[in-house]
């Protein structure tokens, strides 16, 4: 089963790019929003099983990626976000880590590795996890 992947960012060039990056991937499908206003309405009735969002949006000036991270903790707190940036600032990051992020991610050339490490590391957890209640369950 593919797993569904949220991917909030206003710039379309970085959404087709990681868009792109993920067709290439047979278990992952994507739906892809500009806003992250209308990824919370879609997170009403569908829960993605990963998050990548984006800290800036000129799209919405009142916003930020962290007050979305602040709304999605409050709609589901389990759902794995990876936060990325072009923002290399240690406050924003300790902000984010308060915030169970699974990854903070720098938008330069070693972005995709980065990110790819991300989701890697998501699915290990994720069927770890799996084992361990399937090992200690009655």
């Amino acid at each position: 089963m593919k797993k569904l992947v949220f991917i909030i960012d206003d710039d379309p060039v970085y959404l087709q790019f990681m868009k792109g990056h993920f067709m290439q991937m047979d278990n992952y499908e994507t739906q892809i929003f500009q806003s992250g206003q209308d990824a919370l309405k879609s997170m009403a009735t569908i829960k993605p099983d990963v998050v990548i969002l984006d800290h800036s949006f000129l799209n919405d000036p009142v916003k930020t990626g962290l007050d979305f991270l602040q709304d999605i903790r409050k709609l589901n707190s389990s759902i794995p976000v990876i936060y990325i940036t072009a923002t290399d600032n240690a406050e924003l990051r300790a902000k984010t880590q308060k915030l169970k992020v699974k990854s903070y991610i720098l938008k330069n050339d070693g972005f995709l590795i980065h990110l790819r490490s991300a989701l890697d590391n998501i699915s290990t957890q994720s069927k770890s996890s799996g084992i361990l209640k399937n090992f200690f369950r009655k």
